[in-house]
């Protein structure tokens, strides 16, 4: 089935790969994409066909996302990500795999609900998730997929929204149109309010494709063959992990790609690279400084913290002081390997000569840092001759600009967690920072976790009650029929022995 979308023509397809390697020749990314992906856009149109399908046709929505993905595979390592790098724990037990098809021959990506455990490392299990992802679309060309949440003996100690959530915000971020169904099976009612935050996190297109199952029903989307027997199917398949047939390696040059295109095995591009590699070692550990590799600061830009970006673990917040040491205005603009994680404000600017000027970064709701260090910012400066400082201005010359030219100098930094215990709360800046329309839909989602939580203590309200209207039911009942039994009927003297029930009548005696 999949989504209702517009097709797109081939002239709009080379349109987008046409505009993607403009901007990659101009202005190439601070840490060059993968090979396997230059070689799907200038090689294949199956990719950006998707894009475009998934935005109605629109260029420059469709090109912004591709980037932005692209960003995002070449920071997660998604086209490298074997079975060796995964939790062997998490990918044995089988609470996440790949088993059939759905109707339309789509491989079903099935999640078993009752094997979660609110207490896993979400980062991890979403690595598997996006494993099996690129597994099955190595396997199959870029084919889509049919998520199956079985969600059979599921109830709300196991139900965890935010791993949900997650799965949901992968697939509407990096992988355009390519679910067919999103399959729901045998949802408990006391879910519904769950379903609700679901449904809420999926883009307009995709309402269409999430479908509520049963056994009754399930034929429908899936062959009774390709169901499992606890499904009410035919398939007696108990999950065991298959490891991937082995891979050739990936072409050392993309078709059509320059030296450019190839990643390099660090990120040290020039000779103002401000950390090593060996700073990959250990993101979260106490004695992280010591393996980082000082260097001083450059001839423009003087940044504190110069090594780090410290995440604030309560308000997910950090702070970047730039200051001009050169004699010169100076232009900055500022990266990251993971754009869709953070909010940095202000992005971009000029600051004049001994004077600082004050970047916030802001981690947004319901992500976290990579556990391997791959969370990167990149600051970049150049002199600004005119000293312009209108945002229009420094657009314009960063538009001109890349990482790779002699007169930009480079800052590189590597997100931590901040080691202080007492960062400070969210400040006013950081609450407005995520009133944005994109996620609003975020909020709402919270607000019906937290009706879910309400609704979840209703019910149990609900059921005290009963047992208290219960137990005072009975006592009632008790008392009434002890009152009988005890206190009995009154009895009456009747007059003689006759059969007459009429009761006797006194007088009073007359007075003399």
């Amino acid at each position: 089935m999949g989504v209702t979308v517009k097709n797109p023509s081939a002239a709009q397809i080379e349109e987008l790969r046409q505009k993607f390697n403009t901007k990659y020749a101009a202005s190439p990314p601070a840490e060059p994409f993968h090979p396997i992906d230059i070689d799907r856009i200038r090689n294949d149109h199956v990719w950006l066909q998707r894009f475009l399908e998934m935005h109605d046709l629109d260029i420059e929505t469709s090109f912004t996302k591709l980037w932005e993905t692209c960003t995002w595979r070449q920071s997660y390592g998604a086209n490298d990500l074997t079975e060796d790098k995964l939790n062997q724990e998490y990918l044995t037990e089988g609470s996440v795999f790949v088993h059939g098809v759905d109707v339309d021959g789509k491989p079903l990506l099935i999640f078993r609900v009752r094997l979660h455990s609110k207490s896993k490392n979400l980062d991890e299990l979403i690595r598997i998730v996006v494993y099996w992802i690129e597994r099955k679309q190595r396997e199959s060309h870029l084919t889509q997929l049919s998520i199956f949440f079985d969600m059979a003996g599921t109830g709300l100690a196991t139900m965890d929204l935010d791993f949900v959530k997650r799965i949901v915000e992968t697939f509407k971020l990096y992988y355009p149109n390519a679910l067919n169904y999103i399959l729901v099976f045998e949802l408990a009612w006391v879910l519904n309010a769950a379903f609700k935050v679901i449904k809420a996190l999926l883009p307009p297109k995709a309402v269409e494709i999430l479908k509520m199952i049963s056994k009754k029903d399930v034929t429908q989307y899936v062959p009774k063959d390709n169901c499992l027997v606890s499904w009410g199917g035919n398939d007696s398949y108990e999950f065991q992990f298959v490891p991937e047939s082995k891979r050739a390696p990936p072409k050392p040059k993309a078709a059509n790609a320059g030296d450019d295109d190839q990643p390099h095995e660090d990120m040290g591009l020039d000779k103002k690279v401000t950390f090593s590699k060996s700073v990959l070692m250990a993101p979260h550990d106490s004695s992280f400084g010591e393996l980082h590799t000082p260097s001083d600061n450059g001839v423009m830009l003087q940044l504190a913290p110069k090594e780090f970006v410290n995440i604030c673990p309560q308000s997910g917040e950090a702070k970047l002081s730039i200051k001009n040491i050169s004699s010169q205005p100076v232009a900055y603009k500022i990266q990251t390997t993971s754009p869709e994680k953070f909010r940095v404000r202000p992005r971009c600017g000029v600051v004049q000569p001994n004077e600082t000027t004050d970047v916030s970064i802001w981690l947004k709701p319901d992500h976290t840092l990579s556990s391997d260090g791959k969370d990167k910012f990149l600051v970049m400066a150049t002199n600004s001759p005119d000293g312009g400082s209108g945002a229009q201005e420094v657009q314009e010359l960063w538009r001109e600009k890349t990482a790779n030219d002699s007169d930009v100098e480079n800052y590189r930094l590597v997100c931590r967690l901040d080691e202080k215990k007492d960062c400070g709360a969210k400040s006013d800046s950081q609450v407005n920072s995520r009133e944005f329309g994109a996620e609003q839909m975020q909020l709402q989602a919270k607000k019906m976790e937290a009706q879910l939580n309400f609704t979840k203590h209703l019910q149990y309200a609900t059921l005290a009650l009963l047992l208290l209207l219960f137990i005072g039911f009975g006592f009632l009942m008790f008392e009434q029929m002890h009152h009988t039994s005890g206190g009995g009927r009154p009895h009456h003297h009747s007059s003689g022995g006759g059969s007459g029930h009429k009761p006797t009548a006194y007088t009073c005696p007359k007075r003399k």
